[in-house]
């Protein structure tokens, strides 16, 4: 018996399903566990992995500051609710989503090693001189 091949697509919807989960997870936590910020920071992490893996043509960068937003307003509405607010928790979370976003700038940076290792800094971000084109009315330097 031979099963099928696991696709990244299999992934993508495998982390789709699993998001509410982790997203959920996350909230019963914070909310009503007082979790500590060890622990809050390994499930911001899990749920930012997830989260990426989910939403493959989302920006990283915006789904990993969208769930600290998530993760705020968590806290906001734990202050509200216990009259405390637990600043070293979610300074975890917020150093976790600092960790994730170098991360992956460093993939990002790896990948364009890949592709052409001696491309000046200042060209990063520029994706016309990665590729070699130019914009109209501009030579290539």
């Amino acid at each position: 018996m031979s099963f099928p091949a696991v696709t990244p697509q299999h992934l993508v919807i495998a982390a789709r399903a699993a998001a509410p989960l982790c997203l959920g997870g996350l909230a019963w936590a914070v909310l009503w566990m007082a979790c500590t910020p060890t622990v809050a920071a390994a499930g911001f992490l899990l749920g930012a992995s997830v989260l990426l893996m989910g939403a493959p043509r989302i920006r990283a960068a915006d789904l990993v500051g969208a769930l600290l937003v998530f993760m705020t307003v968590l806290e906001c509405i734990h202050a509200g609710a216990s009259g405390t607010l637990d600043g070293a928790r979610w300074q975890a979370c917020v150093a976790a989503a600092g960790t994730t976003v170098l991360l992956l700038k460093i993939q990002h940076l790896r990948g364009l090693a890949r592709q052409d290792a001696y491309v000046p800094l200042r060209h990063l971000e520029r994706r016309n001189a990665l590729f070699g084109r130019t914009t109209p009315g501009r030579r290539a330097a």
